[in-house]
């Protein structure tokens, strides 16, 4: 499953609000070009569609209810639109 292995990081990330910088978004692309191009060309709505089969899954379904919650699905779509516009 493509996304489940980056869940628990974006997870992480949706719990301390982190904010991106311009910077780090440029490392980003670099450093991890799988996730980058895997992110710039989805929507949340396809994220959350692909990971909620797993959300029952015990190793996943911290991070993914995470992901699927309100505040989760704030924070995604602010990296998304952040991704797709770098």
């Amino acid at each position: 499953m493509q996304y489940l292995k980056h869940i628990p990081t974006i997870a992480k990330w949706i719990q301390t609000n982190k904010r991106i910088s311009g910077l780090e978004m440029a490392v980003f692309k670099i450093a991890y070009p799988e996730p980058y191009r895997l992110l710039k060309g989805t929507t949340y709505e396809q994220i959350a569609e692909t990971i909620s089969p797993y959300q029952d899954d015990a190793r996943f379904e911290h991070y993914i209810r995470l992901v699927l919650s309100p505040q989760g699905e704030q924070w995604l779509k602010y990296a998304l639109d952040l991704i797709k516009r770098s």
